[in-house]
């Protein structure tokens, strides 16, 4: 298989998306899988805000991006996704970002992602896209991604003015590896 992950698919699109200087976010930073990927994308005078509600992950990622020299264009605050908005500063333009649903490890649903937090962030990332922009949802099925989660962000998705929004779906047919959610602003 060429692709063997939900999330190749998410950085191909990404990698589309992003150019050196953009700011991007990484609306579920873990343990910096995608922050360092979005860091290295924007390069040295672009910027990543990840969000992340677990102290250790955001420690274990802040200790990567240091060993990897990424740090410097990297600010993780220790919150909720839901709260994007209140944490950027006013009138900043944002060309991507990147969702990974569910739980941080497999076989935990402590600290799970929700679907009212994610549509609010994602509404709340919607609002500062730039034209061109693009935000991502990896649904990788190792990580406890809840099916009503799922099924409410498909739904809000199906919603969105095709005027200015385009949706993608990328989902195996035979299989169960995972799928990815991408949002274009046009």
């Amino acid at each position: 298989m060429i692709i063997e992950h939900p999330t190749e698919i998410a950085h191909f699109l990404l990698d589309r998306a992003i150019r050196p200087g953009d700011v991007v976010i990484d609306a579920t930073v873990g343990y910096g899988d995608d922050t360092l990927f979005l860091a290295e994308h924007v390069a040295d005078f672009g910027h990543v805000y990840g969000f992340e509600i677990q102290k250790k992950a955001i420690d274990s990622c802040a200790d990567r991006l240091t060993k990897a020299n990424q740090a410097n264009q990297v600010t993780l605050l220790n919150q909720g996704h839901e709260r994007i908005i209140t944490a950027l500063p006013p009138d900043l333009k944002v060309q991507a970002a990147i969702f990974s649903l569910g739980a941080l490890a497999p076989n935990s649903f402590e600290h799970i992602t929700l679907p009212n937090t994610t549509i609010s962030a994602y509404h709340q990332i919607l609002s500062r896209l730039n034209r061109g922009g693009l935000i991502v949802f990896v649904i990788n099925p190792q990580f406890n991604e809840t099916q009503e989660e799922i099924d409410y962000l498909l739904a809000d998705l199906s919603r969105l003015d095709a005027n200015n929004y385009q949706v993608s779906h990328f989902k195996d047919v035979n299989t169960n590896h995972g799928q990815v959610l991408a949002i274009e602003k046009i």
